[in-house]
């Protein structure tokens, strides 16, 4: 009887602490939950083909300049939420959020500017008109329609 006992008190532990268990995307924070989506925009302003645009991206590298060869970041993640809502993040801190204004989008390519709040004050791309490029659900680049510009190189979180 005793066995019988310390197998199902083993057994109770073992279920317990399997169902504490958390999957890391869960523990990831996103700082612009707090902005309505309706911010800037009442409706949704991208293309059903470009809806994966929205996510927690983490940058990966920055190309491009004079010599090619990006510059030192100054933030590591971007989050662009519904509708249009984009947000630049070091480590834990929000620096600079805005929204996202579509310049043309068709079947071919979307190109966009990321328009800082009046209330913010620090730039973090050093142009802000883009193309959107998303390479299977896991890397979006942000190319600049011009040379001797910058491109931003991006992982998916969530």
């Amino acid at each position: 009887m005793n066995k019988k006992i310390l197998y199902g008190l083993i057994i109770i532990i073992v279920c317990h602490l399997l169902s504490g268990c958390e999957k890391g995307d869960d523990k990831i924070k996103f700082f612009l939950d707090d902005f309505t989506i309706d911010k800037y925009y009442t409706d949704e302003i991208l293309d059903d083909q470009y809806l994966d645009f929205y996510g927690k991206w983490e940058l990966n590298s920055i190309s491009g300049g004079f010599f090619g060869i990006g510059y030192q970041p100054n933030f590591n993640f971007l989050e662009i939420k519904e509708f249009g809502i984009y947000g630049f993040i070091r480590n834990d801190t929000l620096l600079e959020y805005g929204k996202i204004e579509i310049d043309e989008q068709n079947n071919i390519f979307l190109k966009i500017r990321f328009l800082p709040d009046n209330t913010v004050e620090n730039i973090f791309f050093y142009d802000n008109e883009k193309y959107v490029e998303l390479v299977k659900m896991d890397t979006l680049n942000l190319s600049s329609p011009c040379c001797d510009r910058y491109d931003y190189h991006f992982v998916r979180v969530k």
